[in-house]
């Protein structure tokens, strides 16, 4: 029987609900979005007509580990079969598992998905609580809505499992899930280890005290490929103030590493807190930025993978990518950001047949390719770097130039960040702007091309995802303001025949984007950070 609605819903948006406060992540909590997703997964075993399991696994924060037995006991008491993650993992191999569960021989041949624990590459103390589709991707926003309602209108089922030939009662198993992964990546993806052993490449690894330290050092090993690993251990020091985010600014130890060592070849490498994202370092120890990794990939898996098919990327993530496919003659699909949009072209592209997803990726460090599940795998890509300098037998900023001069057009990307209360309003204006005839810095805008890229993703997506202006050059200003938090994101991509050219044309573009937040929305000039 329904009971009484809650007092509070708690709003699933693009990458679960996440929360750093104990008031708005606690049992009670849990236990209120535990019991809705409970009502959902019984709601889809009458729908499918048959028992599934659930599975469950996170992180290493200490949220993660608290609750994961909570929301295990509560889905068993409530009829279900529960396969829980005997250690933390990353996140794409929970997702991994929660597609080809049937190749473990655990007594199922599908499951409903996998409840995952993680709040990504967002500070240590924050907790978070995600839902994967058996697809193998983030929950779609129908499904995200599902589980809302039924936190304000719960209907407190529990399955009759009788009623589905099962003559035990529901019990929460441990597995482990690293084997399959491991020989998808080698066999599926035929990531190419003797290559890499052979080159001689120097690793370095960095997992930031998180998943990633329990797969990439065991996944090289076991192909007879040393690592220098650091920060490896689940414990965090006292006194540890770093973030688990593979960027520049977190990654200076490891950076260091790289640049000191001797060795002719070498790169360094890290993941976030749950591995999906990715870092990577050249050989002089500089950050590769996402965009940069991005396109040495595509550049990669055409040039020495001879692989063919459609360039998915968010609407944030570099044009480079689009010179790229307009050389080899592929289709790009630009999508909102969100990994979420990106695995639904996967997912649709897959089952109409015919041309598949060759990459999709957006700047913020997400990627997949072809082969592989719809969802962003940070494991995957520092693999494929690895590979590509092994492949290329030279060092990646050789190999990055080598991809830029491959175009006729260059390309420079950045991002800012901008605390304002005013985010709405700064959207509006340029989502006004974008109509209008005129320039914004100097550089015309290409009202026909703007007004087009807009009207397309809301016709698809359902969303207009801020304001993005392309310019007649080819440049392009994405502005997005956070639904959640008082920040405005700012993406910037200036495009020129050279380089030079290209980074004034960027930097004008900030210059003039400061001029403007500091005189009319009264920003303090310090509340506008660059990201690195």
């Amino acid at each position: 029987m329904p009971s009484a609605p809650v007092q509070k819903v708690y709003r699933f948006g693009t990458s679960g609900y996440r929360n750093d406060q104990d008031a708005e992540f606690n049992e009670s909590v849990i236990r209120q979005i535990t019991n809705a997703i409970s009502d959902y997964l019984i709601g889809e075993i009458q729908r499918r007509g048959k028992l599934l399991p659930i599975l469950i696994g996170g992180d290493t924060r200490e949220k993660t580990r608290r609750f994961i037995p909570v929301i295990a006991e509560i889905l068993k008491n409530k009829g279900l079969d529960v396969f829980r993650a005997s250690t933390d993992l990353p996140s794409p191999v929970l997702a991994y598992a929660a597609r080809y569960f049937s190749q473990l021989n655990l007594g199922y041949d599908e499951t409903l998905g996998a409840i995952l624990m993680t709040a990504s590459h967002n500070p240590w103390p924050y907790g978070g609580y995600n839902f994967l589709t058996p697809d193998a991707a983030v929950m779609p926003t129908p499904v995200s809505r599902k589980f809302e309602l039924y936190q304000s209108e719960p209907l407190n089922l529990t399955l009759d499992r009788a009623a589905y030939g099962a003559e035990t009662s529901a019990k929460i198993t441990e597995f482990d899930p690293y084997e399959l992964y491991r020989q998808h990546l080698k066999q599926g993806i035929k990531i190419d280890y003797k290559k890499i052993k052979d080159s001689g490449l120097k690793i370095f690894y960095d997992p930031l005290y998180a998943t990633g330290r329990r797969y990439l050092p065991r996944l090289l090993k076991d192909e007879g490929i040393d690592t220098v690993v650091i920060h490896d251990s689940e414990q965090l020091p006292a006194g540890y103030t770093g973030m688990p985010e593979p960027t520049g600014s977190n990654l200076t130890e490891l950076s260091a590493l790289v640049k000191d060592d001797a060795a002719a070849l070498k790169i360094g490498l890290a993941n976030d807190g749950d591995a999906d994202r990715f870092g990577v370092l050249d050989e002089t120890g500089r950050y590769l930025n996402s965009n940069e990794v991005l396109t040495l990939i595509v550049y990669h898996l055409l040039k020495n993978r001879g692989e063919k098919g459609v360039i998915v990327r968010s609407q944030a993530t570099t044009h480079l990518l689009d010179a790229l496919a307009a050389k080899a003659g592929l289709t790009v699909v630009q999508t909102p950001v969100g990994y979420k949009y990106i695995a639904e072209e996967f997912i649709e592209h897959e089952e109409q047949g015919g041309q598949q997803v060759l990459i999709g990726g957006e700047s913020s460090g997400g990627i997949s390719v072809i082969g592989h599940i719809p969802e962003k795998d940070g494991i995957l890509a520092n693999l494929l770097a690895a590979e590509i300098v092994a492949t290329e037998d030279k060092p990646l900023s050789q190999i990055l130039a080598q991809v830029q001069a491959s175009v006729e057009r260059q390309f420079v990307f950045r991002e800012l960040g901008v605390k304002t209360e005013q985010g709405q309003q700064i959207m509006a204006h340029f989502q006004q702007l974008l109509t209008q005839e005129g320039q914004f810095a100097g550089l015309s805008i290409d009202v026909g091309q703007s007004v087009a890229s807009v009207t397309a993703l809301e016709q698809k997506y359902g969303t207009k995802d801020g304001a993005k202006l392309f310019f007649n050059d080819g440049s392009w200003l994405l502005i997005r303001a956070s639904g959640t938090e008082p920040i405005v994101r700012v993406y910037v991509e200036g495009v020129a025949l050279s380089r030079d050219e290209a980074f004034a044309k960027t930097q004008r573009v900030v210059e003039g984007l400061h001029q403007l937040l500091v005189a009319s929305y009264a920003v303090p000039a310090g509340n506008i950070k660059e990201k690195h």
